[in-house]
Order: C-alpha cells, then sequence, then structure tokens
C-alpha cells in the first residue's frame, strides 16, 4: 500500500509483524576455506503499520561470519525485538535501532531486519529511496563483482569466460584450503591469461596463520590484486595490523567487522585499508552508514560485501552503498540473488551487463512476492500490537 496524503506524518504505529524462515539452493555449489555452501538460509520480516504500509527486512545470519544462526535471530525477533518495537510509541528508524541495544547486546542481523523493515516503511511513506534517508545518493549504479569458490586457476578460467561474456570484470578468489604457494601460483596464472583486461581480490576467510599470510604477500607482492581480504582469523586485529604496516598490498576486514567497537579498533591500530562492509551482519544500514564513516574517518575505502542473501538486503546494502564517497574502485558484491535456484524480489532485475542499477522507486525499491515467500517459508510466526 502507498501512502496518498502527501501531508502524511513521517511515521505511524506499526501494528504487525510477520516473520518467514526460508532457503534455498545455489545454483552451483560455493567452496570456502572452512567448508563447501549448497544452500542458504535467512529471516525475512514484514512489518505493518497502522496505515496499511508494509515495510519489508531480512537477516542472514551465518555462524562463521556472524557468529549467529538463523534460528537464534528468529528467536531474538519473536522473544525480545518484535515485542518492543509492537509496544513502542515512535517508529522513527534510529530511534529504534537504538532501543533494540538495549534489549539485546548481540542479534545485529535480527536488529539489522528490523532497521530495513522501518526505512523501507518510512522511504514509502515520504516517496523517497531509502537512499535519501542515509543522506543522498552520489551515485545510480555500482560495477558487480562476481565470487570464485575455492579451486584452481583452471576452475577460475571457465566461470571468468563466462561471467566475462556477461560484462562481469572484478572477481573474488576465495582461498585458504590449498598450500599457500598454489594459491600464489594460481593469481600469476590468471594475471598472465588476462591481464589488465579484469580485477582480482584474494579473500581467505581466515584461513591462514600469520607466516602463511606473509608468505602470499611476499609471493603477489608484484601482482595487480586489489587487496587481500581477511587473511588472518577474525580475533587476530593485531596480526593483520603488521601484516599491514609491511605495505605489500592493502589488507581488507571483513569477518573481523561486526559492530562499531570493533571497526574502531581496527582503524585505531592501522590494520586494514579496506572495511568490508555487509548490511545484515554489520546490523543493518544505518549501522553499516557509521562503520563506513570510522573507515573514512581513518583514510579507509568501503567495499560493499554480501554473505548469500536474498534481494532484500541486497537492496538495502545497495541503498547505502550509492551514498558512500569513499568506495574502493572495484565491483561490489550484488550478484547474491543470481547465485540462487530462487528469490522472492525482483532485485536480479536490476543487474545488467555487470552493472547494478539504483531502482527509482521509494523505500528500498525492491519488489517481494508475498506468495513466493511463503511458498519458500519453512517455519515463521506473526505478532500484532495489543490494542
Amino acid at each position: 500500500m502507498t501512502v496518498e496524503n502527501s501531508a502524511v506524518a513521517a511515521m505511524a504505529p506499526v501494528i504487525a509483524a510477520e516473520v518467514f524462515e526460508i532457503e534455498a539452493a545455489l545454483v552451483t555449489p560455493y567452496k570456502l576455506s572452512h567448508g563447501t555452501l549448497v544452500t542458504t538460509r535467512a529471516v525475512l520480516l514484514k512489518l505493518t503499520d497502522a496505515d496499511g504500509v508494509q515495510g519489508w527486512g531480512e537477516a542472514n545470519p551465518m555462524r562463521t561470519f556472524s557468529g549467529e544462526s538463523p534460528d537464534e535471530a528468529a528467536r531474538a525477533l519473536k522473544d525480545t525485538l518484535l515485542p518492543a518495537v509492537l509496544a513502542a510509541k515512535a517508529h522513527e528508524p534510529g530511534r529504534i535501532d537504538t532501543m533494540l541495544d538495549a534489549l539485546l547486546a548481540k542479534q545485529l542481523c535480527a536488529k539489522g531486519a528490523v532497521t530495513m523493515a522501518l526505512l523501507d516503511i518510512l522511504g514509502k511513506r515520504l516517496r523517497v529511496p531509502v537512499s535519501t534517508l542515509l543522506g543522498g545518493a552520489v551515485r545510480d549504479s555500482l560495477a558487480v563483482l562476481w565470487p570464485l569458490g575455492d579451486g584452481s586457476a583452471e576452475d577460475d578460467i571457465r566461470v571468468i569466460d563466462e561471467r566475462a561474456a556477461q560484462g562481469f570484470t572484478t572477481y573474488m578468489l576465495k582461498m585458504g584450503a590449498a598450500p599457500v604457494r598454489e594459491e600464489v601460483q594460481r593469481v600469476a596464472t590468471l594475471e598472465a591469461r588476462y591481464g589488465n583486461s579484469l580485477t582480482l581480490v584474494a579473500d581467505a576467510n581466515q584461513g591462514w596463520s600469520r607466516d602463511e599470510a606473509a608468505e602470499f604477500l611476499a609471493g603477489v607482492g608484484d601482482s595487480g590484486l586489489a587487496f587481500v581480504e581477511q587473511p588472518l582469523a577474525k580475533d587476530d586485529i593485531e596480526g593483520m595490523a603488521i601484516l599491514a604496516r609491511a605495505g605489500t598490498l592493502p589488507i581488507s576486514a571483513d569477518e573481523s567487522v561486526i559492530g562499531l567497537p570493533q571497526a574502531a579498533r581496527i582503524a585505531g591500530l592501522g590494520a586494514v585499508s579496506v572495511f568490508s562492509i555487509k548490511s545484515s551482519k554489520n546490523g543493518g544500514p544505518l549501522r553499516a552508514q557509521r562503520i563506513a564513516a570510522v573507515a573514512e574517518a581513518f583514510g579507509a575505502r568501503c567495499y560493499l560485501n554480501s554473505m548469500i542473501e536474498f534481494g532484500i538486503t541486497q537492496a538495502a546494502s545497495l541503498q547505502h552503498a550509492v551514498t558512500i564517497t569513499n568506495l574502493v574502485d572495484i565491483g561490489h558484491a550484488f550478484m547474491s540473488t543470481l547465485r540462487l535456484a530462487e528469490d522472492p524480489t525482483d532485485f536480479s532485475s536490476f543487474i545488467r551487463n555487470g552493472v547494478v542499477h539504483l531502482p527509482p522507486s521509494a523505500g528500498l525499491g525492491v519488489q517481494v512476492d508475498e506468495a513466493h515467500v511463503r511458498r519458500m517459508t519453512t517455519d515463521g510466526f506473526r505478532l500484532t500490537a495489543k490494542v
């Protein structure tokens, strides 16, 4: 439903919340240093206000990356977060975001779903995209990255040749399982084949020791890698700082960046020059925006990353991404829905020739097929405000 009265208040009371736990298969299994993904799960949230305006949010918890599970996110929403939202007197996204922190110290993915849904409602009520609520877009499109599983150069070449024909020019090489010398040779093989026609990023997903990471960086020191992401365990910020001071290639933090305290510590130690931001993992667009501000204050750049996400989180991430002035100049992770066997949104239609385009619609800008959501649902619940 849209709001017809231009003088309508910014927000109306939220009177209903519905949660859908969904699961989808990946089109191609995705090999990482810690295992192979064949399916992904998410928790979708629909909020409805007193005027009938609906907003959608999505939580993408994954134990390895966020330290939380979809079941825990759904439980946090049902037992704590949504009852408080429905009982609240004011529903501005920033006010609710602050309130949720007082209720639970963690569960950032669940909190992020609430914030996404409230921003979606607010944007629809004001007839503006969420990017306007976040300060305004400075671009209307972004190049899109394509990820390559933890395999061989021959595996990579098959995917690159297919995706390059579709317009993709940036590729992330997942690493961490094979010996370092093989990963160094993998980079060399790809650069010899493709030269400057594409951009490569290496991501070890915490797969290396300090010595292994140093060996890799030394081996690829003359390469054109844009950066090396999360080479060490997420808690080894001091080790990341040591690697960064060596100065061979830019270092990026992903799993290490959960919330603002971690971002501040990483920045203060000079541990990275790129912050990998994931809208759901970081607690929604408002929190992700603060992490991007920390990066900018310390002279670092931002890479907009993703979990294996459905279109709601991808849309929320895009609405934030187009407002950031310190983005790293490569493709960003807006290909997630293209990797899924099904997605109940139209986000994939925003991607053309390896570029994602900001939709003109109000709110998150993504259309959600609720009937499709219900067909995919494995569990869920509905809560309503007490009269």
